[in-house]
């Protein structure tokens, strides 16, 4: 070997060792990175979660998929009406088609109309309802 030879091979020695630690920071640089960008990831799914409506903290239990809310009188007026619409129609409705079969078979009286016999018959059906919801309430009739 020749002596230039040996400070040559030394350099090209320290060289590679440079070119290694620079590839091992340029690989934790890399590592870094990828850490930040994943943990800016879920930083940013969890400040999403926080801000859905539909993600609950302390709860296990899951959100409904949609949420409805109405005032309490919207919601009073909408149960009378989904509560008392059959029940007015089971109480009107049989007395409304008596009487309509009553005019297409026989008409009614002289002064008598279809009005006139629907409103008697549901008011006698409402006194009848009335006085068995106080013969159950006083136990009586048995």
């Amino acid at each position: 070997m020749k002596p230039g030879s040996a400070a040559i091979a030394g350099s090209d020695i320290r060289l590679g060792a440079e070119d290694a630690s620079s590839e091992e920071e340029a690989r934790s640089q890399a590592r870094e990175r990828a850490l930040a960008a994943r943990l800016d990831s879920a930083t940013m799914q969890e400040f999403r979660r926080a801000r859905s409506s539909t993600w609950r903290r302390a709860s296990n239990v899951e959100a409904p998929a949609w949420d409805f809310r109405i005032g309490w009188k919207t919601s009073l007026l909408l149960n009378l009406l989904l509560l008392g619409g059959p029940l007015v129609l089971a109480v009107a409705l049989p007395p409304v088609m008596d009487c309509r079969d009553r005019e297409a078979r026989f008409g009614f009286f002289a002064g008598e109309t279809l009005q006139s016999c629907s409103i008697l018959k549901i008011g006698q059906r409402l006194r009848r309802l009335d006085d068995r919801i106080k013969m159950l309430v006083r136990g009586s009739g048995r």
